[in-house]
């Protein structure tokens, strides 16, 4: 004989296990958006990061090739003459003019690294603006060995904020010390 209970499942049931496999789906489901996130903040402050690496190697190497220092360079902007065509004459696409430019105005807030050379026909290049101040002042990446232009060395410090949506990430700082191939 069967007992009258042994029928099958019932709706209480079904409604239980419905509502287990909800919470369960809910959780993979928000984990996997923490997944995600990560992911894409990781992937932008990588980028972030070989931007800088890049637009700091390209700029060490113009300061190695300069022929001088020029001495409209400050803390934070370098100006360099790269006789490219070896006349000895200034020309106007040889001066070449490396700048951080304020964003936001605050100390210790976002630059933008721009590439500018006097030849107007040439524009300005931007190299991103994920800069922040090494001393939590006015942005001043530059310090020179001597003032220009008899500067035998240069340092550049570049610190690249992490340009994530989500926050975190911490700071890296660049630095280099490069000599114009003008120096004895």
């Amino acid at each position: 004989l069967r007992h009258l209970d042994d029928d099958g499942i019932t709706i209480v049931e079904l409604a239980i296990s419905s509502f287990i496999l909800l919470i369960i789906g809910a959780i993979m489901l928000t984990a996997l958006l923490m997944v995600s996130r990560t992911n894409e903040a990781v992937a932008q402050d990588t980028e972030s990061l070989t931007t800088a690496r890049i637009a700091r190697h390209r700029l060490e190497q113009e300061i190695r090739q300069a022929d001088e220092v020029l001495a409209a360079s400050t803390a934070s902007s370098i100006a360099l003459w790269l006789d490219e065509n070896n006349d000895d004459t200034r020309d106007p696409d040889e001066l070449i003019t490396w700048s951080f430019v304020d964003l936001d105005g605050l100390a210790g807030g976002k630059a933008k690294l721009v590439r500018a050379v006097a030849d107007p026909a040439i524009g300005d290049r931007i190299d991103g603006i994920h800069y922040r101040s090494p001393d939590g002042g006015a942005y001043a990446p530059f310090t020179y060995s001597t003032a220009p232009p008899a500067t035998e060395q240069v340092t550049l410090t570049l610190i690249v904020e992490p340009e994530s949506d989500f926050g975190g990430g911490e700071s890296v700082t660049l630095q280099s010390t490069v000599t114009p191939r003008n120096a004895s």
